[in-house]
């Protein structure tokens, strides 16, 4: 029995002894930190708004006294629509739309999408929603306008994505490529 004892034990020790040797030759690798590449700041001069749809000065104005709503939207023609509700996705206060015709009446008050462009001029809406500005186009160089616009308005891109968050320190301005639309927040 005692030399059983003495038997583990030696047993047990050599153990400990060839996994702490084995460690030591044991090569780590070391990583290098990750060296953040600075996004490259876009500088946009000056930009001619398009003349059939709201400037991003414009909506901007709008946002800051929403009084003025009615005559900078009356200038280019948009019509009024107050209490938009897209059926289970979004409700508006005021929607302001021009060369667009609204989706299919579901309920007395909510509609099956957002509106539809026409075939003639340039389509867009604005949508006023709690604490933001929406404005959508119906046309590849007019978002394009539009996003060069918040660029040249003082706002750098914050953060990039599927929707691009650019800000200028106070408010804060997405740009949503895909939907063709930007949100002024």
């Amino acid at each position: 029995m005692k030399n059983m004892k003495r038997n583990v034990w030696i047993a047990l020790a050599t153990t400990v002894a060839a996994l702490t040797l084995d460690s030591c030759g044991t090569q780590q690798q070391a990583t290098q930190p990750a060296t953040a590449t600075p996004t490259p700041v876009e500088t946009v001069t000056s930009v001619t708004p398009q003349a059939d749809v709201i400037s991003i000065a414009e909506a901007l104005d709008v946002f800051q006294n929403p009084e003025k709503a009615a005559a900078t939207t009356k200038k280019y023609g948009y019509k009024l629509k107050t209490n938009y509700e897209v059926y289970r996705l979004d409700k508006f206060s005021k929607m302001y739309y021009k060369n667009c015709r609204l989706a299919k009446l579901l309920t007395a008050e909510k509609y099956e999408d957002y509106p539809k462009p026409l075939r003639k001029g340039t389509s867009s809406y604005i949508a006023f929603k709690d604490g933001a500005i929406i404005i959508a186009v119906f046309n590849q160089t007019a978002y394009e306008n539009l996003v060069a616009q918040v660029k040249a308005a003082g706002f750098t891109l914050d953060m990039p994505g599927s929707e691009d968050i650019y800000t200028n320190g106070t408010r804060t301005i997405a740009c949503y490529k895909d939907g063709k639309s930007v949100r002024i927040q």
